[in-house]
């Protein structure tokens, strides 16, 4: 029998662990799909939303907005964008890649209004027992460390969302980071999180 580990180098893997543990019938819905990357080696949901479709089969919609009736959906994917001091969206911060593909926040209480919305309406769609696949980050914002993956098991809870599994995705390569030159505050981050809320 494999073992399921909690610690990957690739976020495929860390789908088919929680597909194979916690949704043995796949994903069925991704409410941040963009175009599509995270679902290169694994099946497509049934449900695609996005708030700027970059294909023809994904639907316009906001994550905290989306167009399904309650208790639809039984499992629900959110990879949403967890850079902070972007302006403007894609079109803002002219030499930030990351920005120009995923989008960001400004400020971090743009990124807990709209992850805090999200978990509501998540929660709106989901069946009993529906499960929420949530990936996210820790950042440093303003010089302070933001231990997201935290928060957002704390935000959950308002929701009644129980953490039912863990799992950490470990860089092969280098995330972003401040383009300012000085002295090292904070240990760099190489890694995110995937939380598995019921």
């Amino acid at each position: 029998m494999t073992v399921l580990k909690s610690v990957y180098t690739d976020q495929s893997d860390i789908l088919r662990a929680i597909k194979a543990l916690h949704c043995p019938d796949g994903f069925m819905c991704d409410i941040t799909y963009g175009n599509g990357v995270f679902w290169k080696d694994l099946d497509e949901p049934q449900h695609k939303f996005d708030i700027d479709p970059q294909r023809a089969d994904v639907v316009k919609a906001s994550s905290d907005a989306l167009p399904l009736d309650d208790k639809s959906m039984q499992s629900v994917v959110f990879d949403p964008p967890f850079l902070t001091y972007v302006r403007e969206g894609r079109g803002g911060n002219g030499k930030m890649i990351m920005a120009k593909r995923f989008s960001g926040y400004w400020r971090y209480d743009e990124l807990e209004a709209h992850y805090r919305a999200t978990l509501r309406e998540t929660r709106r769609v989901l069946a009993s027992k529906g499960i929420m696949v949530f990936k996210c980050q820790d950042i440093v914002h303003n010089h302070r460390l933001h231990c997201t993956h935290i928060n957002v098991v704390n935000w959950a809870a308002e929701f009644n969302f129980r953490l039912k599994d863990l799992f950490v995705l470990t860089a092969n390569h280098r995330l972003p980071s401040p383009n300012r030159v000085g002295t090292q505050k904070h240990a760099r981050i190489y890694h995110s999180y995937f939380l598995v809320l019921q």
